[in-house]
């Protein structure tokens, strides 16, 4: 369904979007595996009680569309924070990567894992073609550290969101260096737009 945006309001100095107004969106794949997983922890019920109407369509059937309004993703991550806390987001992000995001990215990773003699690096390399099984209209990179391991890895966004967005791309990390066997996360910075994370192997 198509995002209803006042360009005009856009226009005016000193705009700040709305939550509802956000252009970016969530794969039905993603959101099913996030749901899935607070099934499994027990928090759905609670939590689909605390959404808006149109968040607790999204997640009473996520396949109904192939895509969902970042809005609504968004509506369903302060839910689960309300409900059950920072560190369960975190947990269902992770556990929905593993379950479910996991095997969509793994064809595509065995084949940069087996041409390369840096893992974690072969698969940052294509950072942006993971993030886009699960989330469209944003930005993702990764720049190399010169002359160390490592580098920085940032998912910038076109309008501000709420910090708790910053929290579902551990399970991301914790796949891809989980399939390279090294990696991990040194540093994390999020401002309302950008999301940025410095990582080494």
């Amino acid at each position: 369904m198509p995002i209803a945006i006042d360009v005009s309001q856009r226009a005016r100095p000193g705009y700040v979007p709305r939550v509802a107004d956000l252009t970016w969106q969530a794969s039905a794949m993603y959101v099913t595996s996030f749901v899935q997983a607070l099934k499994e922890m027990g928090h759905l019920a609670a939590v689909t009680a605390r959404l808006e109407p149109r968040a607790a369509e999204m997640v009473k059937a996520p396949h109904a569309q192939g895509w969902w309004a970042g809005a609504q993703l968004i509506s369903l991550l302060e839910a689960v924070e309300a409900e059950a806390g920072l560190a369960a987001v975190k947990e269902a992000g992770l556990r929905g990567s593993h379950q479910r995001m996991g095997p969509v990215v793994r064809p595509l990773a065995g084949v940069l894992l087996s041409l390369s003699k840096v893992p974690a690096a072969a698969l940052l390399s294509r950072l942006g073609n993971f993030v886009s099984a699960g989330v469209r209209g944003i930005d993702a990179r990764f720049v190399p550290a010169e002359g160390k391991p490592g580098g920085v890895v940032t998912f910038t966004f076109p309008e501000p969101v709420p910090t708790v967005m910053a929290a579902v791309w551990f399970g991301l990390f914790d796949v891809g260096f989980t399939l390279a066997k090294s990696g991990r996360v040194v540093s994390e910075q999020v401002s309302p737009t950008v999301h940025r994370y410095e990582v080494t192997w």
